[in-house]
């Protein structure tokens, strides 16, 4: 599946940069040492950055979360603004905002193809909150319980070379349903 995977982050470069740029960057923020800051490269790593496992709960599940949530929120208001000007607005291919939307549309579905955290990365976020032996606060349980479902689903489509698919599929029904 590596090949898959590696073939989806090289379509989708520009979200694979830029996730691999917010992780390194909270990395730095939230003091977890970083030993390899290669963005891209043909291994599972492609898009991540290699840090140090976190010990604590909280900065785990803020580098899950956090660098995903900067590409969602880029990525999101890209497709959006991609898609109610190619489908809603109807733009002409003569006339060069068509090829703005078009770019839109392609960075908004590069980024949200790269929002998920490394599989091991949320793993370990699962194992520190509900790991057998573990210890941690009901309420943060019960908070975490759903993102951190979130990150090893998401996790694992995009190991898979899915979210790519993903996307695909969900602009084909709103080229043809919507």
């Amino acid at each position: 599946m590596t090949a898959i995977y590696v073939i989806t982050k090289y379509i989708t470069v520009i979200g694979t940069i830029l996730k691999g740029f917010w992780e390194h960057l909270f990395c730095r923020i939230l003091g977890v040492p970083v030993s390899d800051a290669r963005y891209l490269q043909a291994t599972e790593l492609c898009g991540h950055v290699e840090h140090d496992f976190t010990k604590t709960k909280a900065v785990t599940f803020f580098l899950n979360y956090l660098p995903g949530m900067m590409n969602r929120l880029f990525g999101y208001g890209m497709v959006i603004g991609g898609y109610l000007g190619l489908f809603y607005l109807k733009a002409s291919t003569a006339t060069i905002a068509f090829w703005f939307y078009v770019a839109f549309y392609y960075l908004g579905v590069s980024l949200l193809c790269n929002n998920a955290p490394l599989f091991e990365d949320a793993l370990n976020n699962w194992d520190l909150l509900y790991g057998k032996g573990r210890k941690a606060n009901i309420f943060a349980k019960i908070f975490a319980f759903i993102p951190s479902v979130y990150f090893i689903v998401s996790a694992w489509l995009e190991k898979n070379g899915l979210s790519l698919v993903i996307w695909i599929a969900l602009t084909l029904v709103g080229i043809f349903v919507i």
